[in-house]
């Protein structure tokens, strides 16, 4: 019962915004929009969608990326860390985060 419980906060834990980026399809990848979250100076999320198709996805395919580290903040003291995952398949952590950037994607830059 004890894992449960523990398991239970830490899905529930709420993960915080710092600063938000966002990249536009005409000016960063011509086929979707990405507004990043960023959770510390070395660490963000992002909520993807494709705005057209690129071949091998459909115009509003969503999608969240995870980076960390050195490759993506220059003096990073983090080992580098990317992932790519689709909306069913976002770890648990993040859902609510991800789930506030497409809203605000939504409200502000759609």
């Amino acid at each position: 019962m004890k894992h449960i419980k523990l398991y239970e906060e830490f899905i529930n834990e709420a993960v915080k915004f710092i600063d938000f980026k966002f990249n536009s399809h005409k000016d960063h990848n011509p086929s979707c929009d990405i507004l990043q979250g960023h959770l510390d100076s070395d660490t963000f999320i992002t909520y993807g969608i494709y705005i057209k198709d690129d071949g091998a996805r459909k115009t509003g395919d969503e999608f969240m990326e995870y980076y960390t580290g050195e490759n993506y903040n220059v003096g990073s003291s983090k080992k580098s860390n990317s992932r790519v995952y689709g909306p069913d398949k976002i770890p648990a952590k993040y859902k609510a985060a991800w789930e506030e950037l497409k809203s605000k994607y939504e409200s502000e830059y759609k």
